[in-house]
């Protein structure tokens, strides 16, 4: 049986929906580690749910942001390298592409230029590994 152009169709378009997934399960896990984080090390009674008040406590550190950042970028080319239907290098370098497009317009928006540039070697280093991986010398 010969499969039909809407299944090559759907096949192609396959790693936006498994991209964003990706993304969103990374942002979550991130979200469930910061709880997790204030429930662990924030004071008794200067909480509330998962919120700490305590003095010089802060919400979403910054370095969380960047590991989240890091972790996304990582996992979002590397999900598209794997359901990719053709060429896995360059469906990876084009989510890489546009990763940095909205690593940069996020940086820009939240101020904060340090967890995109992370965001941005991370995705670099796993489209290296990528194309160490999937590239025309195959050796990973």
């Amino acid at each position: 049986m010969v499969p039909s152009k809407a299944f090559h169709v759907l096949r192609k378009l396959l790693p936006l929906p498994a991209a964003l997934t990706a993304w969103v399960l990374v942002l979550v896990a991130s979200l469930k580690f910061e709880s997790w984080r204030v429930m662990t090390f924030c004071p008794d009674g200067m909480r509330e749910g998962s919120v700490c008040y305590a003095a010089g406590w802060q919400v979403l550190p910054l370095w969380l942001i960047c590991l989240g950042a890091m972790i996304s970028a990582l996992v979002v080319v590397w999900v598209v390298a794997l359901t990719a239907a053709g060429s896995r290098v360059k469906a990876a370098s084009i989510s890489f592409l546009l990763g940095t497009f909205v690593a940069l317009a996020l940086g820009a928006v939240t101020d904060h230029a340090l967890p995109a540039l992370l965001a941005i070697a991370a995705g670099a280093a796993a489209l290296g590994w990528v194309d160490k991986c999937f590239g025309s010398e195959a050796s990973c």
